[in-house]
């Protein structure tokens, strides 16, 4: 499914995770390379807006997880887009990260999906740091909020006061909630990136795992979840 939520910004909703087109005059800028479906709807979304591959020129990973990772080999071959991501997660996107704990279940998940799915893994070109603005979208800037996995990563938007969590949470009709233990590699970091978010203070916040709510009803939701305990 693609939503418009407005002229410069997609939402790619695919299989389970979903992924958003930042459009940048001729250039357009992607958080996350998605899982099953999104190549289909990513090219989809460029040809309504008299867009092709080529006019990809970045792609900005949250984190190194499958099911945003899947399609980013085909991706760049498509477009020839640089890739960014943070270096305490080269090892997620290579696809050899030594899970732990009860975490091991998603690594074993994991395995499953390359056995029976394919894909290559995500090769990063350019290592992200926390603090960091790129120059993008009116200037983006990286937060490293570890937990989810250690390289784990936000996008907060100066020009427009909007934060990308990525997988920090998930928000939908059954409430609002860290991501399951099982999909966490390092959980002992979640309570300080909560706390980081909070302190950004956007108007809006767009997950890579959420309902249709407008990023303003997110971001009252992750206020009154996590705002009493930090």
């Amino acid at each position: 499914m693609i939503r418009v939520l407005q002229p410069d910004l997609i939402q790619i909703r695919g299989c389970f995770v979903i992924s958003y087109l930042l459009i940048d005059g001729e250039d357009v800028h992607l958080i996350d390379g998605g899982f099953l479906g999104h190549i289909s709807l990513i090219e989809r979304a460029l040809k309504e807006r008299g867009l092709t591959w080529s006019n990809v020129k970045t792609i900005l990973m949250t984190h190194g997880h499958l099911d945003h990772t899947y399609n980013v080999a085909e991706i760049v071959d498509r477009s020839g887009a640089q890739v960014f991501g943070h270096g305490k997660d080269l090892e997620h996107f290579a696809g050899r990260y030594p899970y732990r704990g009860i975490a091991r279940v998603c690594g074993f998940l994991e395995c499953l999906g390359r056995l029976f799915l394919g894909g290559r893994p995500a090769v990063i070109d350019q290592e992200l740091h926390d603090g960091q603005v790129l120059d993008f979208w009116g200037g983006l800037r990286v937060v490293h909020t570890p937990g989810h996995t250690e390289g784990h990563c936000g996008f907060y938007s100066l020009r427009e006061n909007l934060y990308f969590p990525g997988d920090l949470f998930t928000t939908g009709k059954f409430g609002t909630a860290l991501a399951p233990g099982i999909f966490n590699s390092c959980p002992e970091c979640l309570s300080a990136s909560v706390a980081k978010v909070l302190t950004l203070k956007p108007v809006g916040i767009l997950g890579n795992h959420c309902d249709h709510s407008s990023p303003e009803i997110q971001w009252q939701r992750f206020q009154k979840k996590f705002g009493s305990s930090n």
